[in-house]
């Protein structure tokens, strides 16, 4: 079978990889720390787990419209005048399946051949591998700690043009960096100057440590986000994004939906109009992250990775190896294999020092964390 060319231009996403080699492994009896994955260990919320076997019960398990339930969009509405006190329009907001289905609806409608789609490196993989489909070019942007791993407008300025579409991630995977409100303001002003558009995936959003961010829709309603369940409302397997577009954008989206996956999941939907209602359960889990954040830098520096930024956000640690001179590749692979420590490497993430850098979750209980970095220890003390 002749597999089309295209499909080349895809990287494969080696965070995956790992998880299906590391899954291998424990199903031949190796006991496998996994840092590698990002996906919270807690369950889901019993309420959002009863509103989703009530709906099987009253049989709402039918298609729903294509933009998402109304009372959905209506609710997502909500919660930003609740707690950013945004007037969004749920006319504005579009249901998707997970944020991976809104990036694709989002990048169909937007590029194109001779079109061009800036992101940051290190970055998301995904966004870069979803717009290879669309064969447009991508334009990688290199930060550094000097700005926190952040886009800049002094970034901007060294383009020889700026990207028809920007996708930022805030808080940032994999660094966990935070963009201050101010630097997307200038980011945004910049690109609306000639007619280009922000993006901002903010999935990560409600993990933020401290005072949380506001939503990026504060500085202007131009901009677009991407949000979504899984990793704040703990729904990774329920698939339910959602983001908000300028109106003259649903209707192209909906069409692309409607001929992609018609409408996203419907008893998904009807369980997450109880997510927003868990303040308590979400404010735990993000205080657990940053706890855990807490213990996870320091012993890493310990074990003599170099650690540029304390996250701010999310559940990761972006580390480098340069002290043992070994591709990341290499040295994911070893940690794995050697160590029983599944980790990924800095190419998921880019191109740019990725083979010196490497990205740790720590979206996995405590003791288990404690007992990877112990066992990193011992193969550390005895690399060679």
């Amino acid at each position: 079978m002749k597999v089309a060319k295209r499909t080349d231009a895809i990287a494969p996403f080696y965070v995956m990889e790992l998880l299906e080699k590391a899954k291998e492994m424990e199903a031949s009896g190796r006991d496998i720390v996994h840092m590698e994955v990002g996906e919270p260990d807690f369950p889901t919320p019993f309420a959002i787990k009863e509103g989703a076997i009530q709906s099987i019960r009253s049989d709402r398990t039918f298609y729903t419209h294509s933009l998402g339930l109304p009372e959905l969009r209506a609710r997502v509405s909500r919660h930003y005048r609740e707690t950013d006190g945004l007037v969004v329009p749920p006319e504005r907001i579009v249901i998707t399946n997970g944020t991976s289905g809104a990036f694709l609806l989002l990048f169909a409608a937007l590029l194109e051949r001779g079109k061009s789609l800036g992101i940051s490196d290190p970055g998301y993989p995904c966004y870069k591998n979803i717009a290879s489909l669309l064969d447009c070019e991508i334009l990688s942007i290199p930060v550094t700690e000097e700005t926190r791993f952040e886009v800049t407008q002094d970034h901007l300025d060294a383009l020889d043009r700026l990207p028809d579409l920007l996708v930022l991630a805030n808080p940032s995977n994999p660094t966990g960096a935070v963009y201050r409100e101010g630097t997307l303001s200038s980011l945004y002003g910049a690109l609306s100057a000639e007619d280009r558009l922000l993006v901002v995936d903010e999935i990560y959003l409600g993990l933020a440590y401290g005072d949380k961010p506001r939503s990026a829709l504060a500085v202007s309603d131009d901009i677009i986000v991407v949000n979504g369940f899984s990793k704040a409302y703990a729904m990774t397997g329920w698939r339910l994004g959602w983001m908000v577009v300028p109106r003259e954008l649903v209707r192209p989206i909906q069409k692309f939906a409607q001929n992609i996956y018609i409408s996203p999941p419907s008893i998904s939907q009807h369980a997450a109009l109880y997510a927003f209602d868990n303040v308590g359960g979400l404010d735990r889990m993000r205080k657990t992250y940053e706890e855990r954040g807490g213990l996870m830098v320091p012993r890493l520096k310990d074990l003599g990775f170099r650690v540029p930024i304390k996250p701010e956000g999310a559940f990761y640690v972006y580390a480098g190896i340069e002290r043992w001179g070994i591709d990341s590749m290499v040295f994911t692979e070893r940690a794995l294999n050697e160590a029983g420590v599944a980790f990924t490497p800095g190419y998921d993430f880019g191109s740019f020092r990725a083979g010196s850098h490497v990205r740790f979750s720590y979206a996995t209980g405590i003791e288990r964390l404690k007992e990877g970095c112990d066992r990193l220890k011992k193969w550390l003390a005895g690399l060679k």
